[in-house]
C-alpha cells in the first residue's frame, strides 16, 4: 500500500483509515512515530503499560539509571496504571 498524501500548513497528514486498521490505531488516539535508518517514517501502535513498566525495570543502555530516575519511574507507571 502506497499512498501520496498532501501536508497541511500545520504540518499534519491524515492516516488512512486501512493503515489505522491494520495497526490498532483508533481515530482519536495516539501513535508513535519514529525515522529509521532510511529515512522512512514508522507508525506503530503505543506501547501498554505493563510493556513500559519492562521497559523501565530492565534499561537498555550502557548507563546505569539513578536510583532517582528509578523512583520517578516508578512512581509514573503505578499513576498510571489501569486497574
Amino acid at each position: 500500500m502506497n499512498y501520496t498524501y498532501s501536508i497541511t500548513s500545520k504540518g499534519q497528514i491524515t492516516i488512512p483509515k486501512e493503515f489505522r486498521e491494520k495497526l490498532g490505531l483508533e481515530k482519536l488516539g495516539r501513535a508513535s512515530l519514529s525515522v529509521n535508518d532510511s529515512n522512512e517514517i514508522v507508525i506503530t501502535k503505543p506501547k501498554d503499560l505493563g510493556e513500559v513498566r519492562a521497559l523501565l525495570s530492565k534499561p537498555s543502555f550502557k548507563d546505569k539509571t539513578s536510583e532517582k530516575e528509578q523512583t520517578i519511574g516508578i512512581q509514573l507507571a503505578d499513576k498510571y496504571a489501569v486497574n
